[in-house]
């Protein structure tokens, strides 16, 4: 019954996708790569604590820490369109309505998400556990021209932590090659510097390098609720390399039947080929008890597809466990493992992460 729900979902939100447009992405990206670069270089010998210290007020995004003026929280449904600046300008739009428009934003981010080399032994001074933690993931063997046009999974809300004070996000989702930008609907714990406390929320992310990221409103969510992770192509424009895809990304809470959708054009250039069945990344951790009270997570039925626009589902899946050094380390070590069993169309694969 799940999957006739997805398929009906896939229908029901390609006729409704917001119109992509053309823009020079090839440039964007470049630009966005050399200067992150740059400044990934310059910070990578710093812990966490310092980079937090030298910039209060900040925001953790996803993956990223970032000043608040680059990070939007805009309405569920809202359509997303990013401009062809060296530094990416935003358009929202509701309804097909211009909402706001955003400049781009003027202070570089930080990568939060490989600031420690994976599986790397370097020392963490703050003796803090922060960023990627774990996940499930698969890179993709895709032509230029194809692209993830559909990823889906479930998973529920965790029990609370034992002990308050950390940032923990619980996400499937899907990146470019080079895993610069990331689509995902994210189960949240604590709060980022923008929203969240000592409960559970829903949200909608579009992350990019540099200075950027959209979040949608979030939506409060309770220990085990039923979360549906959507990330789906719903439109193309353009030729080639100048193609630019819409995708629509929705964290369901199949319990209240809230969603937390997006429309997002993505920029041109960027070749979608990582998928995450699951991800545990999490900040300022000092104990394990600051990790869902749990211990676990299940991430099912997870499907993947390409094809746009055919749904052409992938089997097997390729699913693995990755352990990333999440700051070298500094964080307490616990019980994290991860295990994919499963595969295929109709029931799809199952991720196991443990912490």
């Amino acid at each position: 019954m799940k999957n006739q729900k997805a398929n009906s979902l896939f229908h029901h939100h390609s006729s409704t996708a917001a119109s992509a447009k053309k823009t020079s992405g090839l440039v964007l990206l470049t630009a966005l790569l050399l200067v992150g670069g740059g400044i990934l270089n310059a910070q990578a010998t710093k812990s966490y604590a310092q980079l937090k210290a030298e910039h209060p007020g900040w925001i953790q995004a996803p993956g990223r820490l970032m000043h608040p003026d680059c990070v939007h929280v805009v309405p569920s449904g809202a359509q997303i369109e990013v401009g062809s600046d060296s530094k990416p300008s935003v358009d929202v739009k509701m309804n097909g309505e211009l909402f706001a428009h955003y400049d781009p934003c003027p202070e570089q981010s930080i990568d939060t998400r490989h600031l420690g080399s994976q599986g790397g032994q370097s020392p963490n001074p703050s003796g803090y556990g922060d960023g990627w933690i774990e996940a499930s993931q698969w890179e993709l063997s895709l032509g230029s021209s194809d692209n993830i046009d559909l990823l889906q999974g479930f998973w529920h809300v965790p029990n609370p932590p034992a002990e308050s004070g950390a940032l923990v996000y619980l996400f499937n989702g899907i990146s470019p090659t080079g895993a610069q930008w990331i689509l995902q609907p994210v189960v949240q714990w604590g709060d980022n510097g923008s929203f969240g406390g000592d409960y559970y929320s829903v949200a909608s992310w579009f992350v990019g390098p540099g200075n950027f990221a959209v979040v949608s409103t979030p939506q409060a969510a309770n220990p085990s609720d039923y979360i549906f992770g959507d990330v789906q192509q719903t439109g193309v424009s353009g030729v080639g390399g100048q193609q630019t895809l819409t995708y629509f990304v929705d964290g369901y809470n199949e319990t209240s039947g809230q969603p937390t959708p997006l429309y997002v054009t993505t920029p041109a250039g960027l070749h979608w080929v990582w998928a995450y069945a699951g991800v545990l990344e999490a900040y300022n951790v000092t104990s394990c008890s600051q990790f869902p009270g749990s211990g676990l997570n299940h991430f099912s039925q997870t499907n993947v597809a390409h094809g746009y626009p055919r749904v052409k589902y992938l089997t097997p899946e390729g699913f693995y466990g990755a352990q990333y050094d999440y700051f070298g380390s500094g964080g307490p070590q616990c019980h994290f493992s991860v295990s994919v069993s499963g595969n295929g169309s109709k029931s799809g694969s199952t991720s196991l992460l443990k912490y």
